[in-house]
Order: C-alpha cells, then structure tokens, then sequence
C-alpha cells in the first residue's frame, strides 16, 4: 500500500469485480459495515462487442470518482485502503477467463491511480476460509495434512454462493438485498454484494489494518 497522511477518518472498500456486476462493502476502521451495494455494469448498444470491457472499466472509474466525493461529503474522510477479491481461476472457458483477468487488472489500475494505494488481492479460496473457519477441515494427503474448505453437502457447487450470503445476511440484518421478482429468490447480484463483504471481512482478519 502507498501510504499517505491524511489526519482524518480513513475507510475500507472491499470489492467483487465481474463483468458484469460490482460488489461495493464500505467499511470503517473498527470493522463496522457502513453500506453494501452494487453496480451494475451497463453498455450501449452501439458498443463493439471486442471494446466493451474498456467501455465498463470507464463506467467503473466514473463511478469511483463520484462515490470517493461522496465518502467525503457524507462520511467526512476518505478511503485508504481497498481491497479486490481475485478472479476464479480453472474455468472451462480459457477467454472467460482470461476477460475476468484482463477486466480485474484494469479496474486494480484505475483503483490505484485514484486512491493512490495498491489495492490488495485476495483470493476466493482465503477470503472464504477466513469468513468461514466453520468449514476449515483437516485432510490427509500424501502423508500430510492439509487444511481444506470444505461446504455442506446439500449445498452443491453452485450454491456455494448461497451459504455465503446467508451467513452475511445474518450478520448484516439491515442490509437491503435484491431478489429475483417472478421467484423471489436471491438475486445473483446480490451474491456480488456478499461476495465483496466477505473479502472485506477477510482483509481485517488477514492484514494488520
């Protein structure tokens, strides 16, 4: 991180970055939670298929400038230290893949040139052990042991989202999630947004902040 000397009060952005949707986690420096939202990441039509994740990056960044002025105004400090949770790696898809990457790296150098702070990566896999200690189980492998994650099995590999948002969501009572309207269930942007309080969380627990 590139420290800077700002005397007031100094928050925690922890984000959930696709190509698609943004998860936003505001935090203060006592662990608090202050807001958990998210953006959706919109393009014109007349948008060249090949171009439209440099056009979302730009959508990206116009957000960020209005939401750092408004950390200012309603929360009377600035943010200091973001926090970005890594890309899955291991799709089947190579130029998923290799979008998600691409799209991450270009939102990580925006967040640094206007907050002037590198902002820390964590993975899924540390960011859910840290979250979720509950389901941290040792295994035996090649004559070692390994600590693994290790989710219910009536939650399959899909839902693992699922459980994530449920613990977050009773933790976070207040929080207004956004559901599916013919089904009502939880909407997948929703997932973003525990998604992106969950690398938040992690980072309090793995970094001295």
């Amino acid at each position: 991180m590139v420290k800077n000397n700002f005397m007031g009060k100094t928050y925690l952005l922890s984000l959930d970055i696709s190509t698609t949707n943004i998860g936003f986690a505001l935090w203060g420096k006592d662990r608090n939670l202050l807001e958990l939202k998210h953006l959706e990441l919109k393009t014109k039509n007349n948008v060249d298929p090949e171009h439209r994740d440099v056009y979302k990056s730009e959508v990206f960044k116009n957000y960020l400038i209005d939401y750092q002025e408004r950390i200012k105004k309603e929360f009377g400090g600035i943010i200091d230290v973001v926090v970005v949770e890594k890309p899955l790696g291991g799709s089947n898809n190579q130029n998923t893949t290799l979008l998600l990457y691409g799209f991450n790296g270009m939102c990580r150098r925006i967040i640094y040139e206007l907050f002037n702070t590198y902002p820390i990566w964590i993975s899924i896999y540390d960011a859910r052990k840290a979250f979720c200690p509950e389901l941290v189980k040792e295994k035996k492998e090649k004559g070692k042991i390994k600590r693994v994650l290790s989710f219910p099995k009536e939650y399959r590999k899909k839902e693992k989202k699922l459980y994530i948002w449920e613990k977050v969501s009773k933790l976070e009572p207040d929080v207004n999630w956004i559901y599916k309207k013919t089904s009502g269930d939880v909407h997948e942007k929703s997932f973003d947004m525990s998604d992106a309080y969950v690398c938040g969380y992690a980072a309090f627990e793995l970094y001295e902040i």
